[in-house]
């Protein structure tokens, strides 16, 4: 098994989720944790990991 996060440091980046989605369709998904952060100046900060297993053709 592998992990793989994605941050962003605002919530509704159109890339962020683009970015994630091409990632995964290739991928044997196993888990997916979610988290966020404010920072001491008031940014959000969103991360996304992806607990996967890579797929055999």
């Amino acid at each position: 098994m592998k992990i793989k996060t994605f941050w962003a440091v605002s919530i509704g980046d159109p890339d962020f989720d683009e970015e994630v989605n091409k990632f995964i369709k290739d991928k044997h998904v196993i888990q997916i944790s979610t988290g966020d952060t404010i920072l001491p100046y008031d940014e959000l900060t969103h991360t996304l990991t992806i607990l996967y297993e890579e797929v055999e053709d």
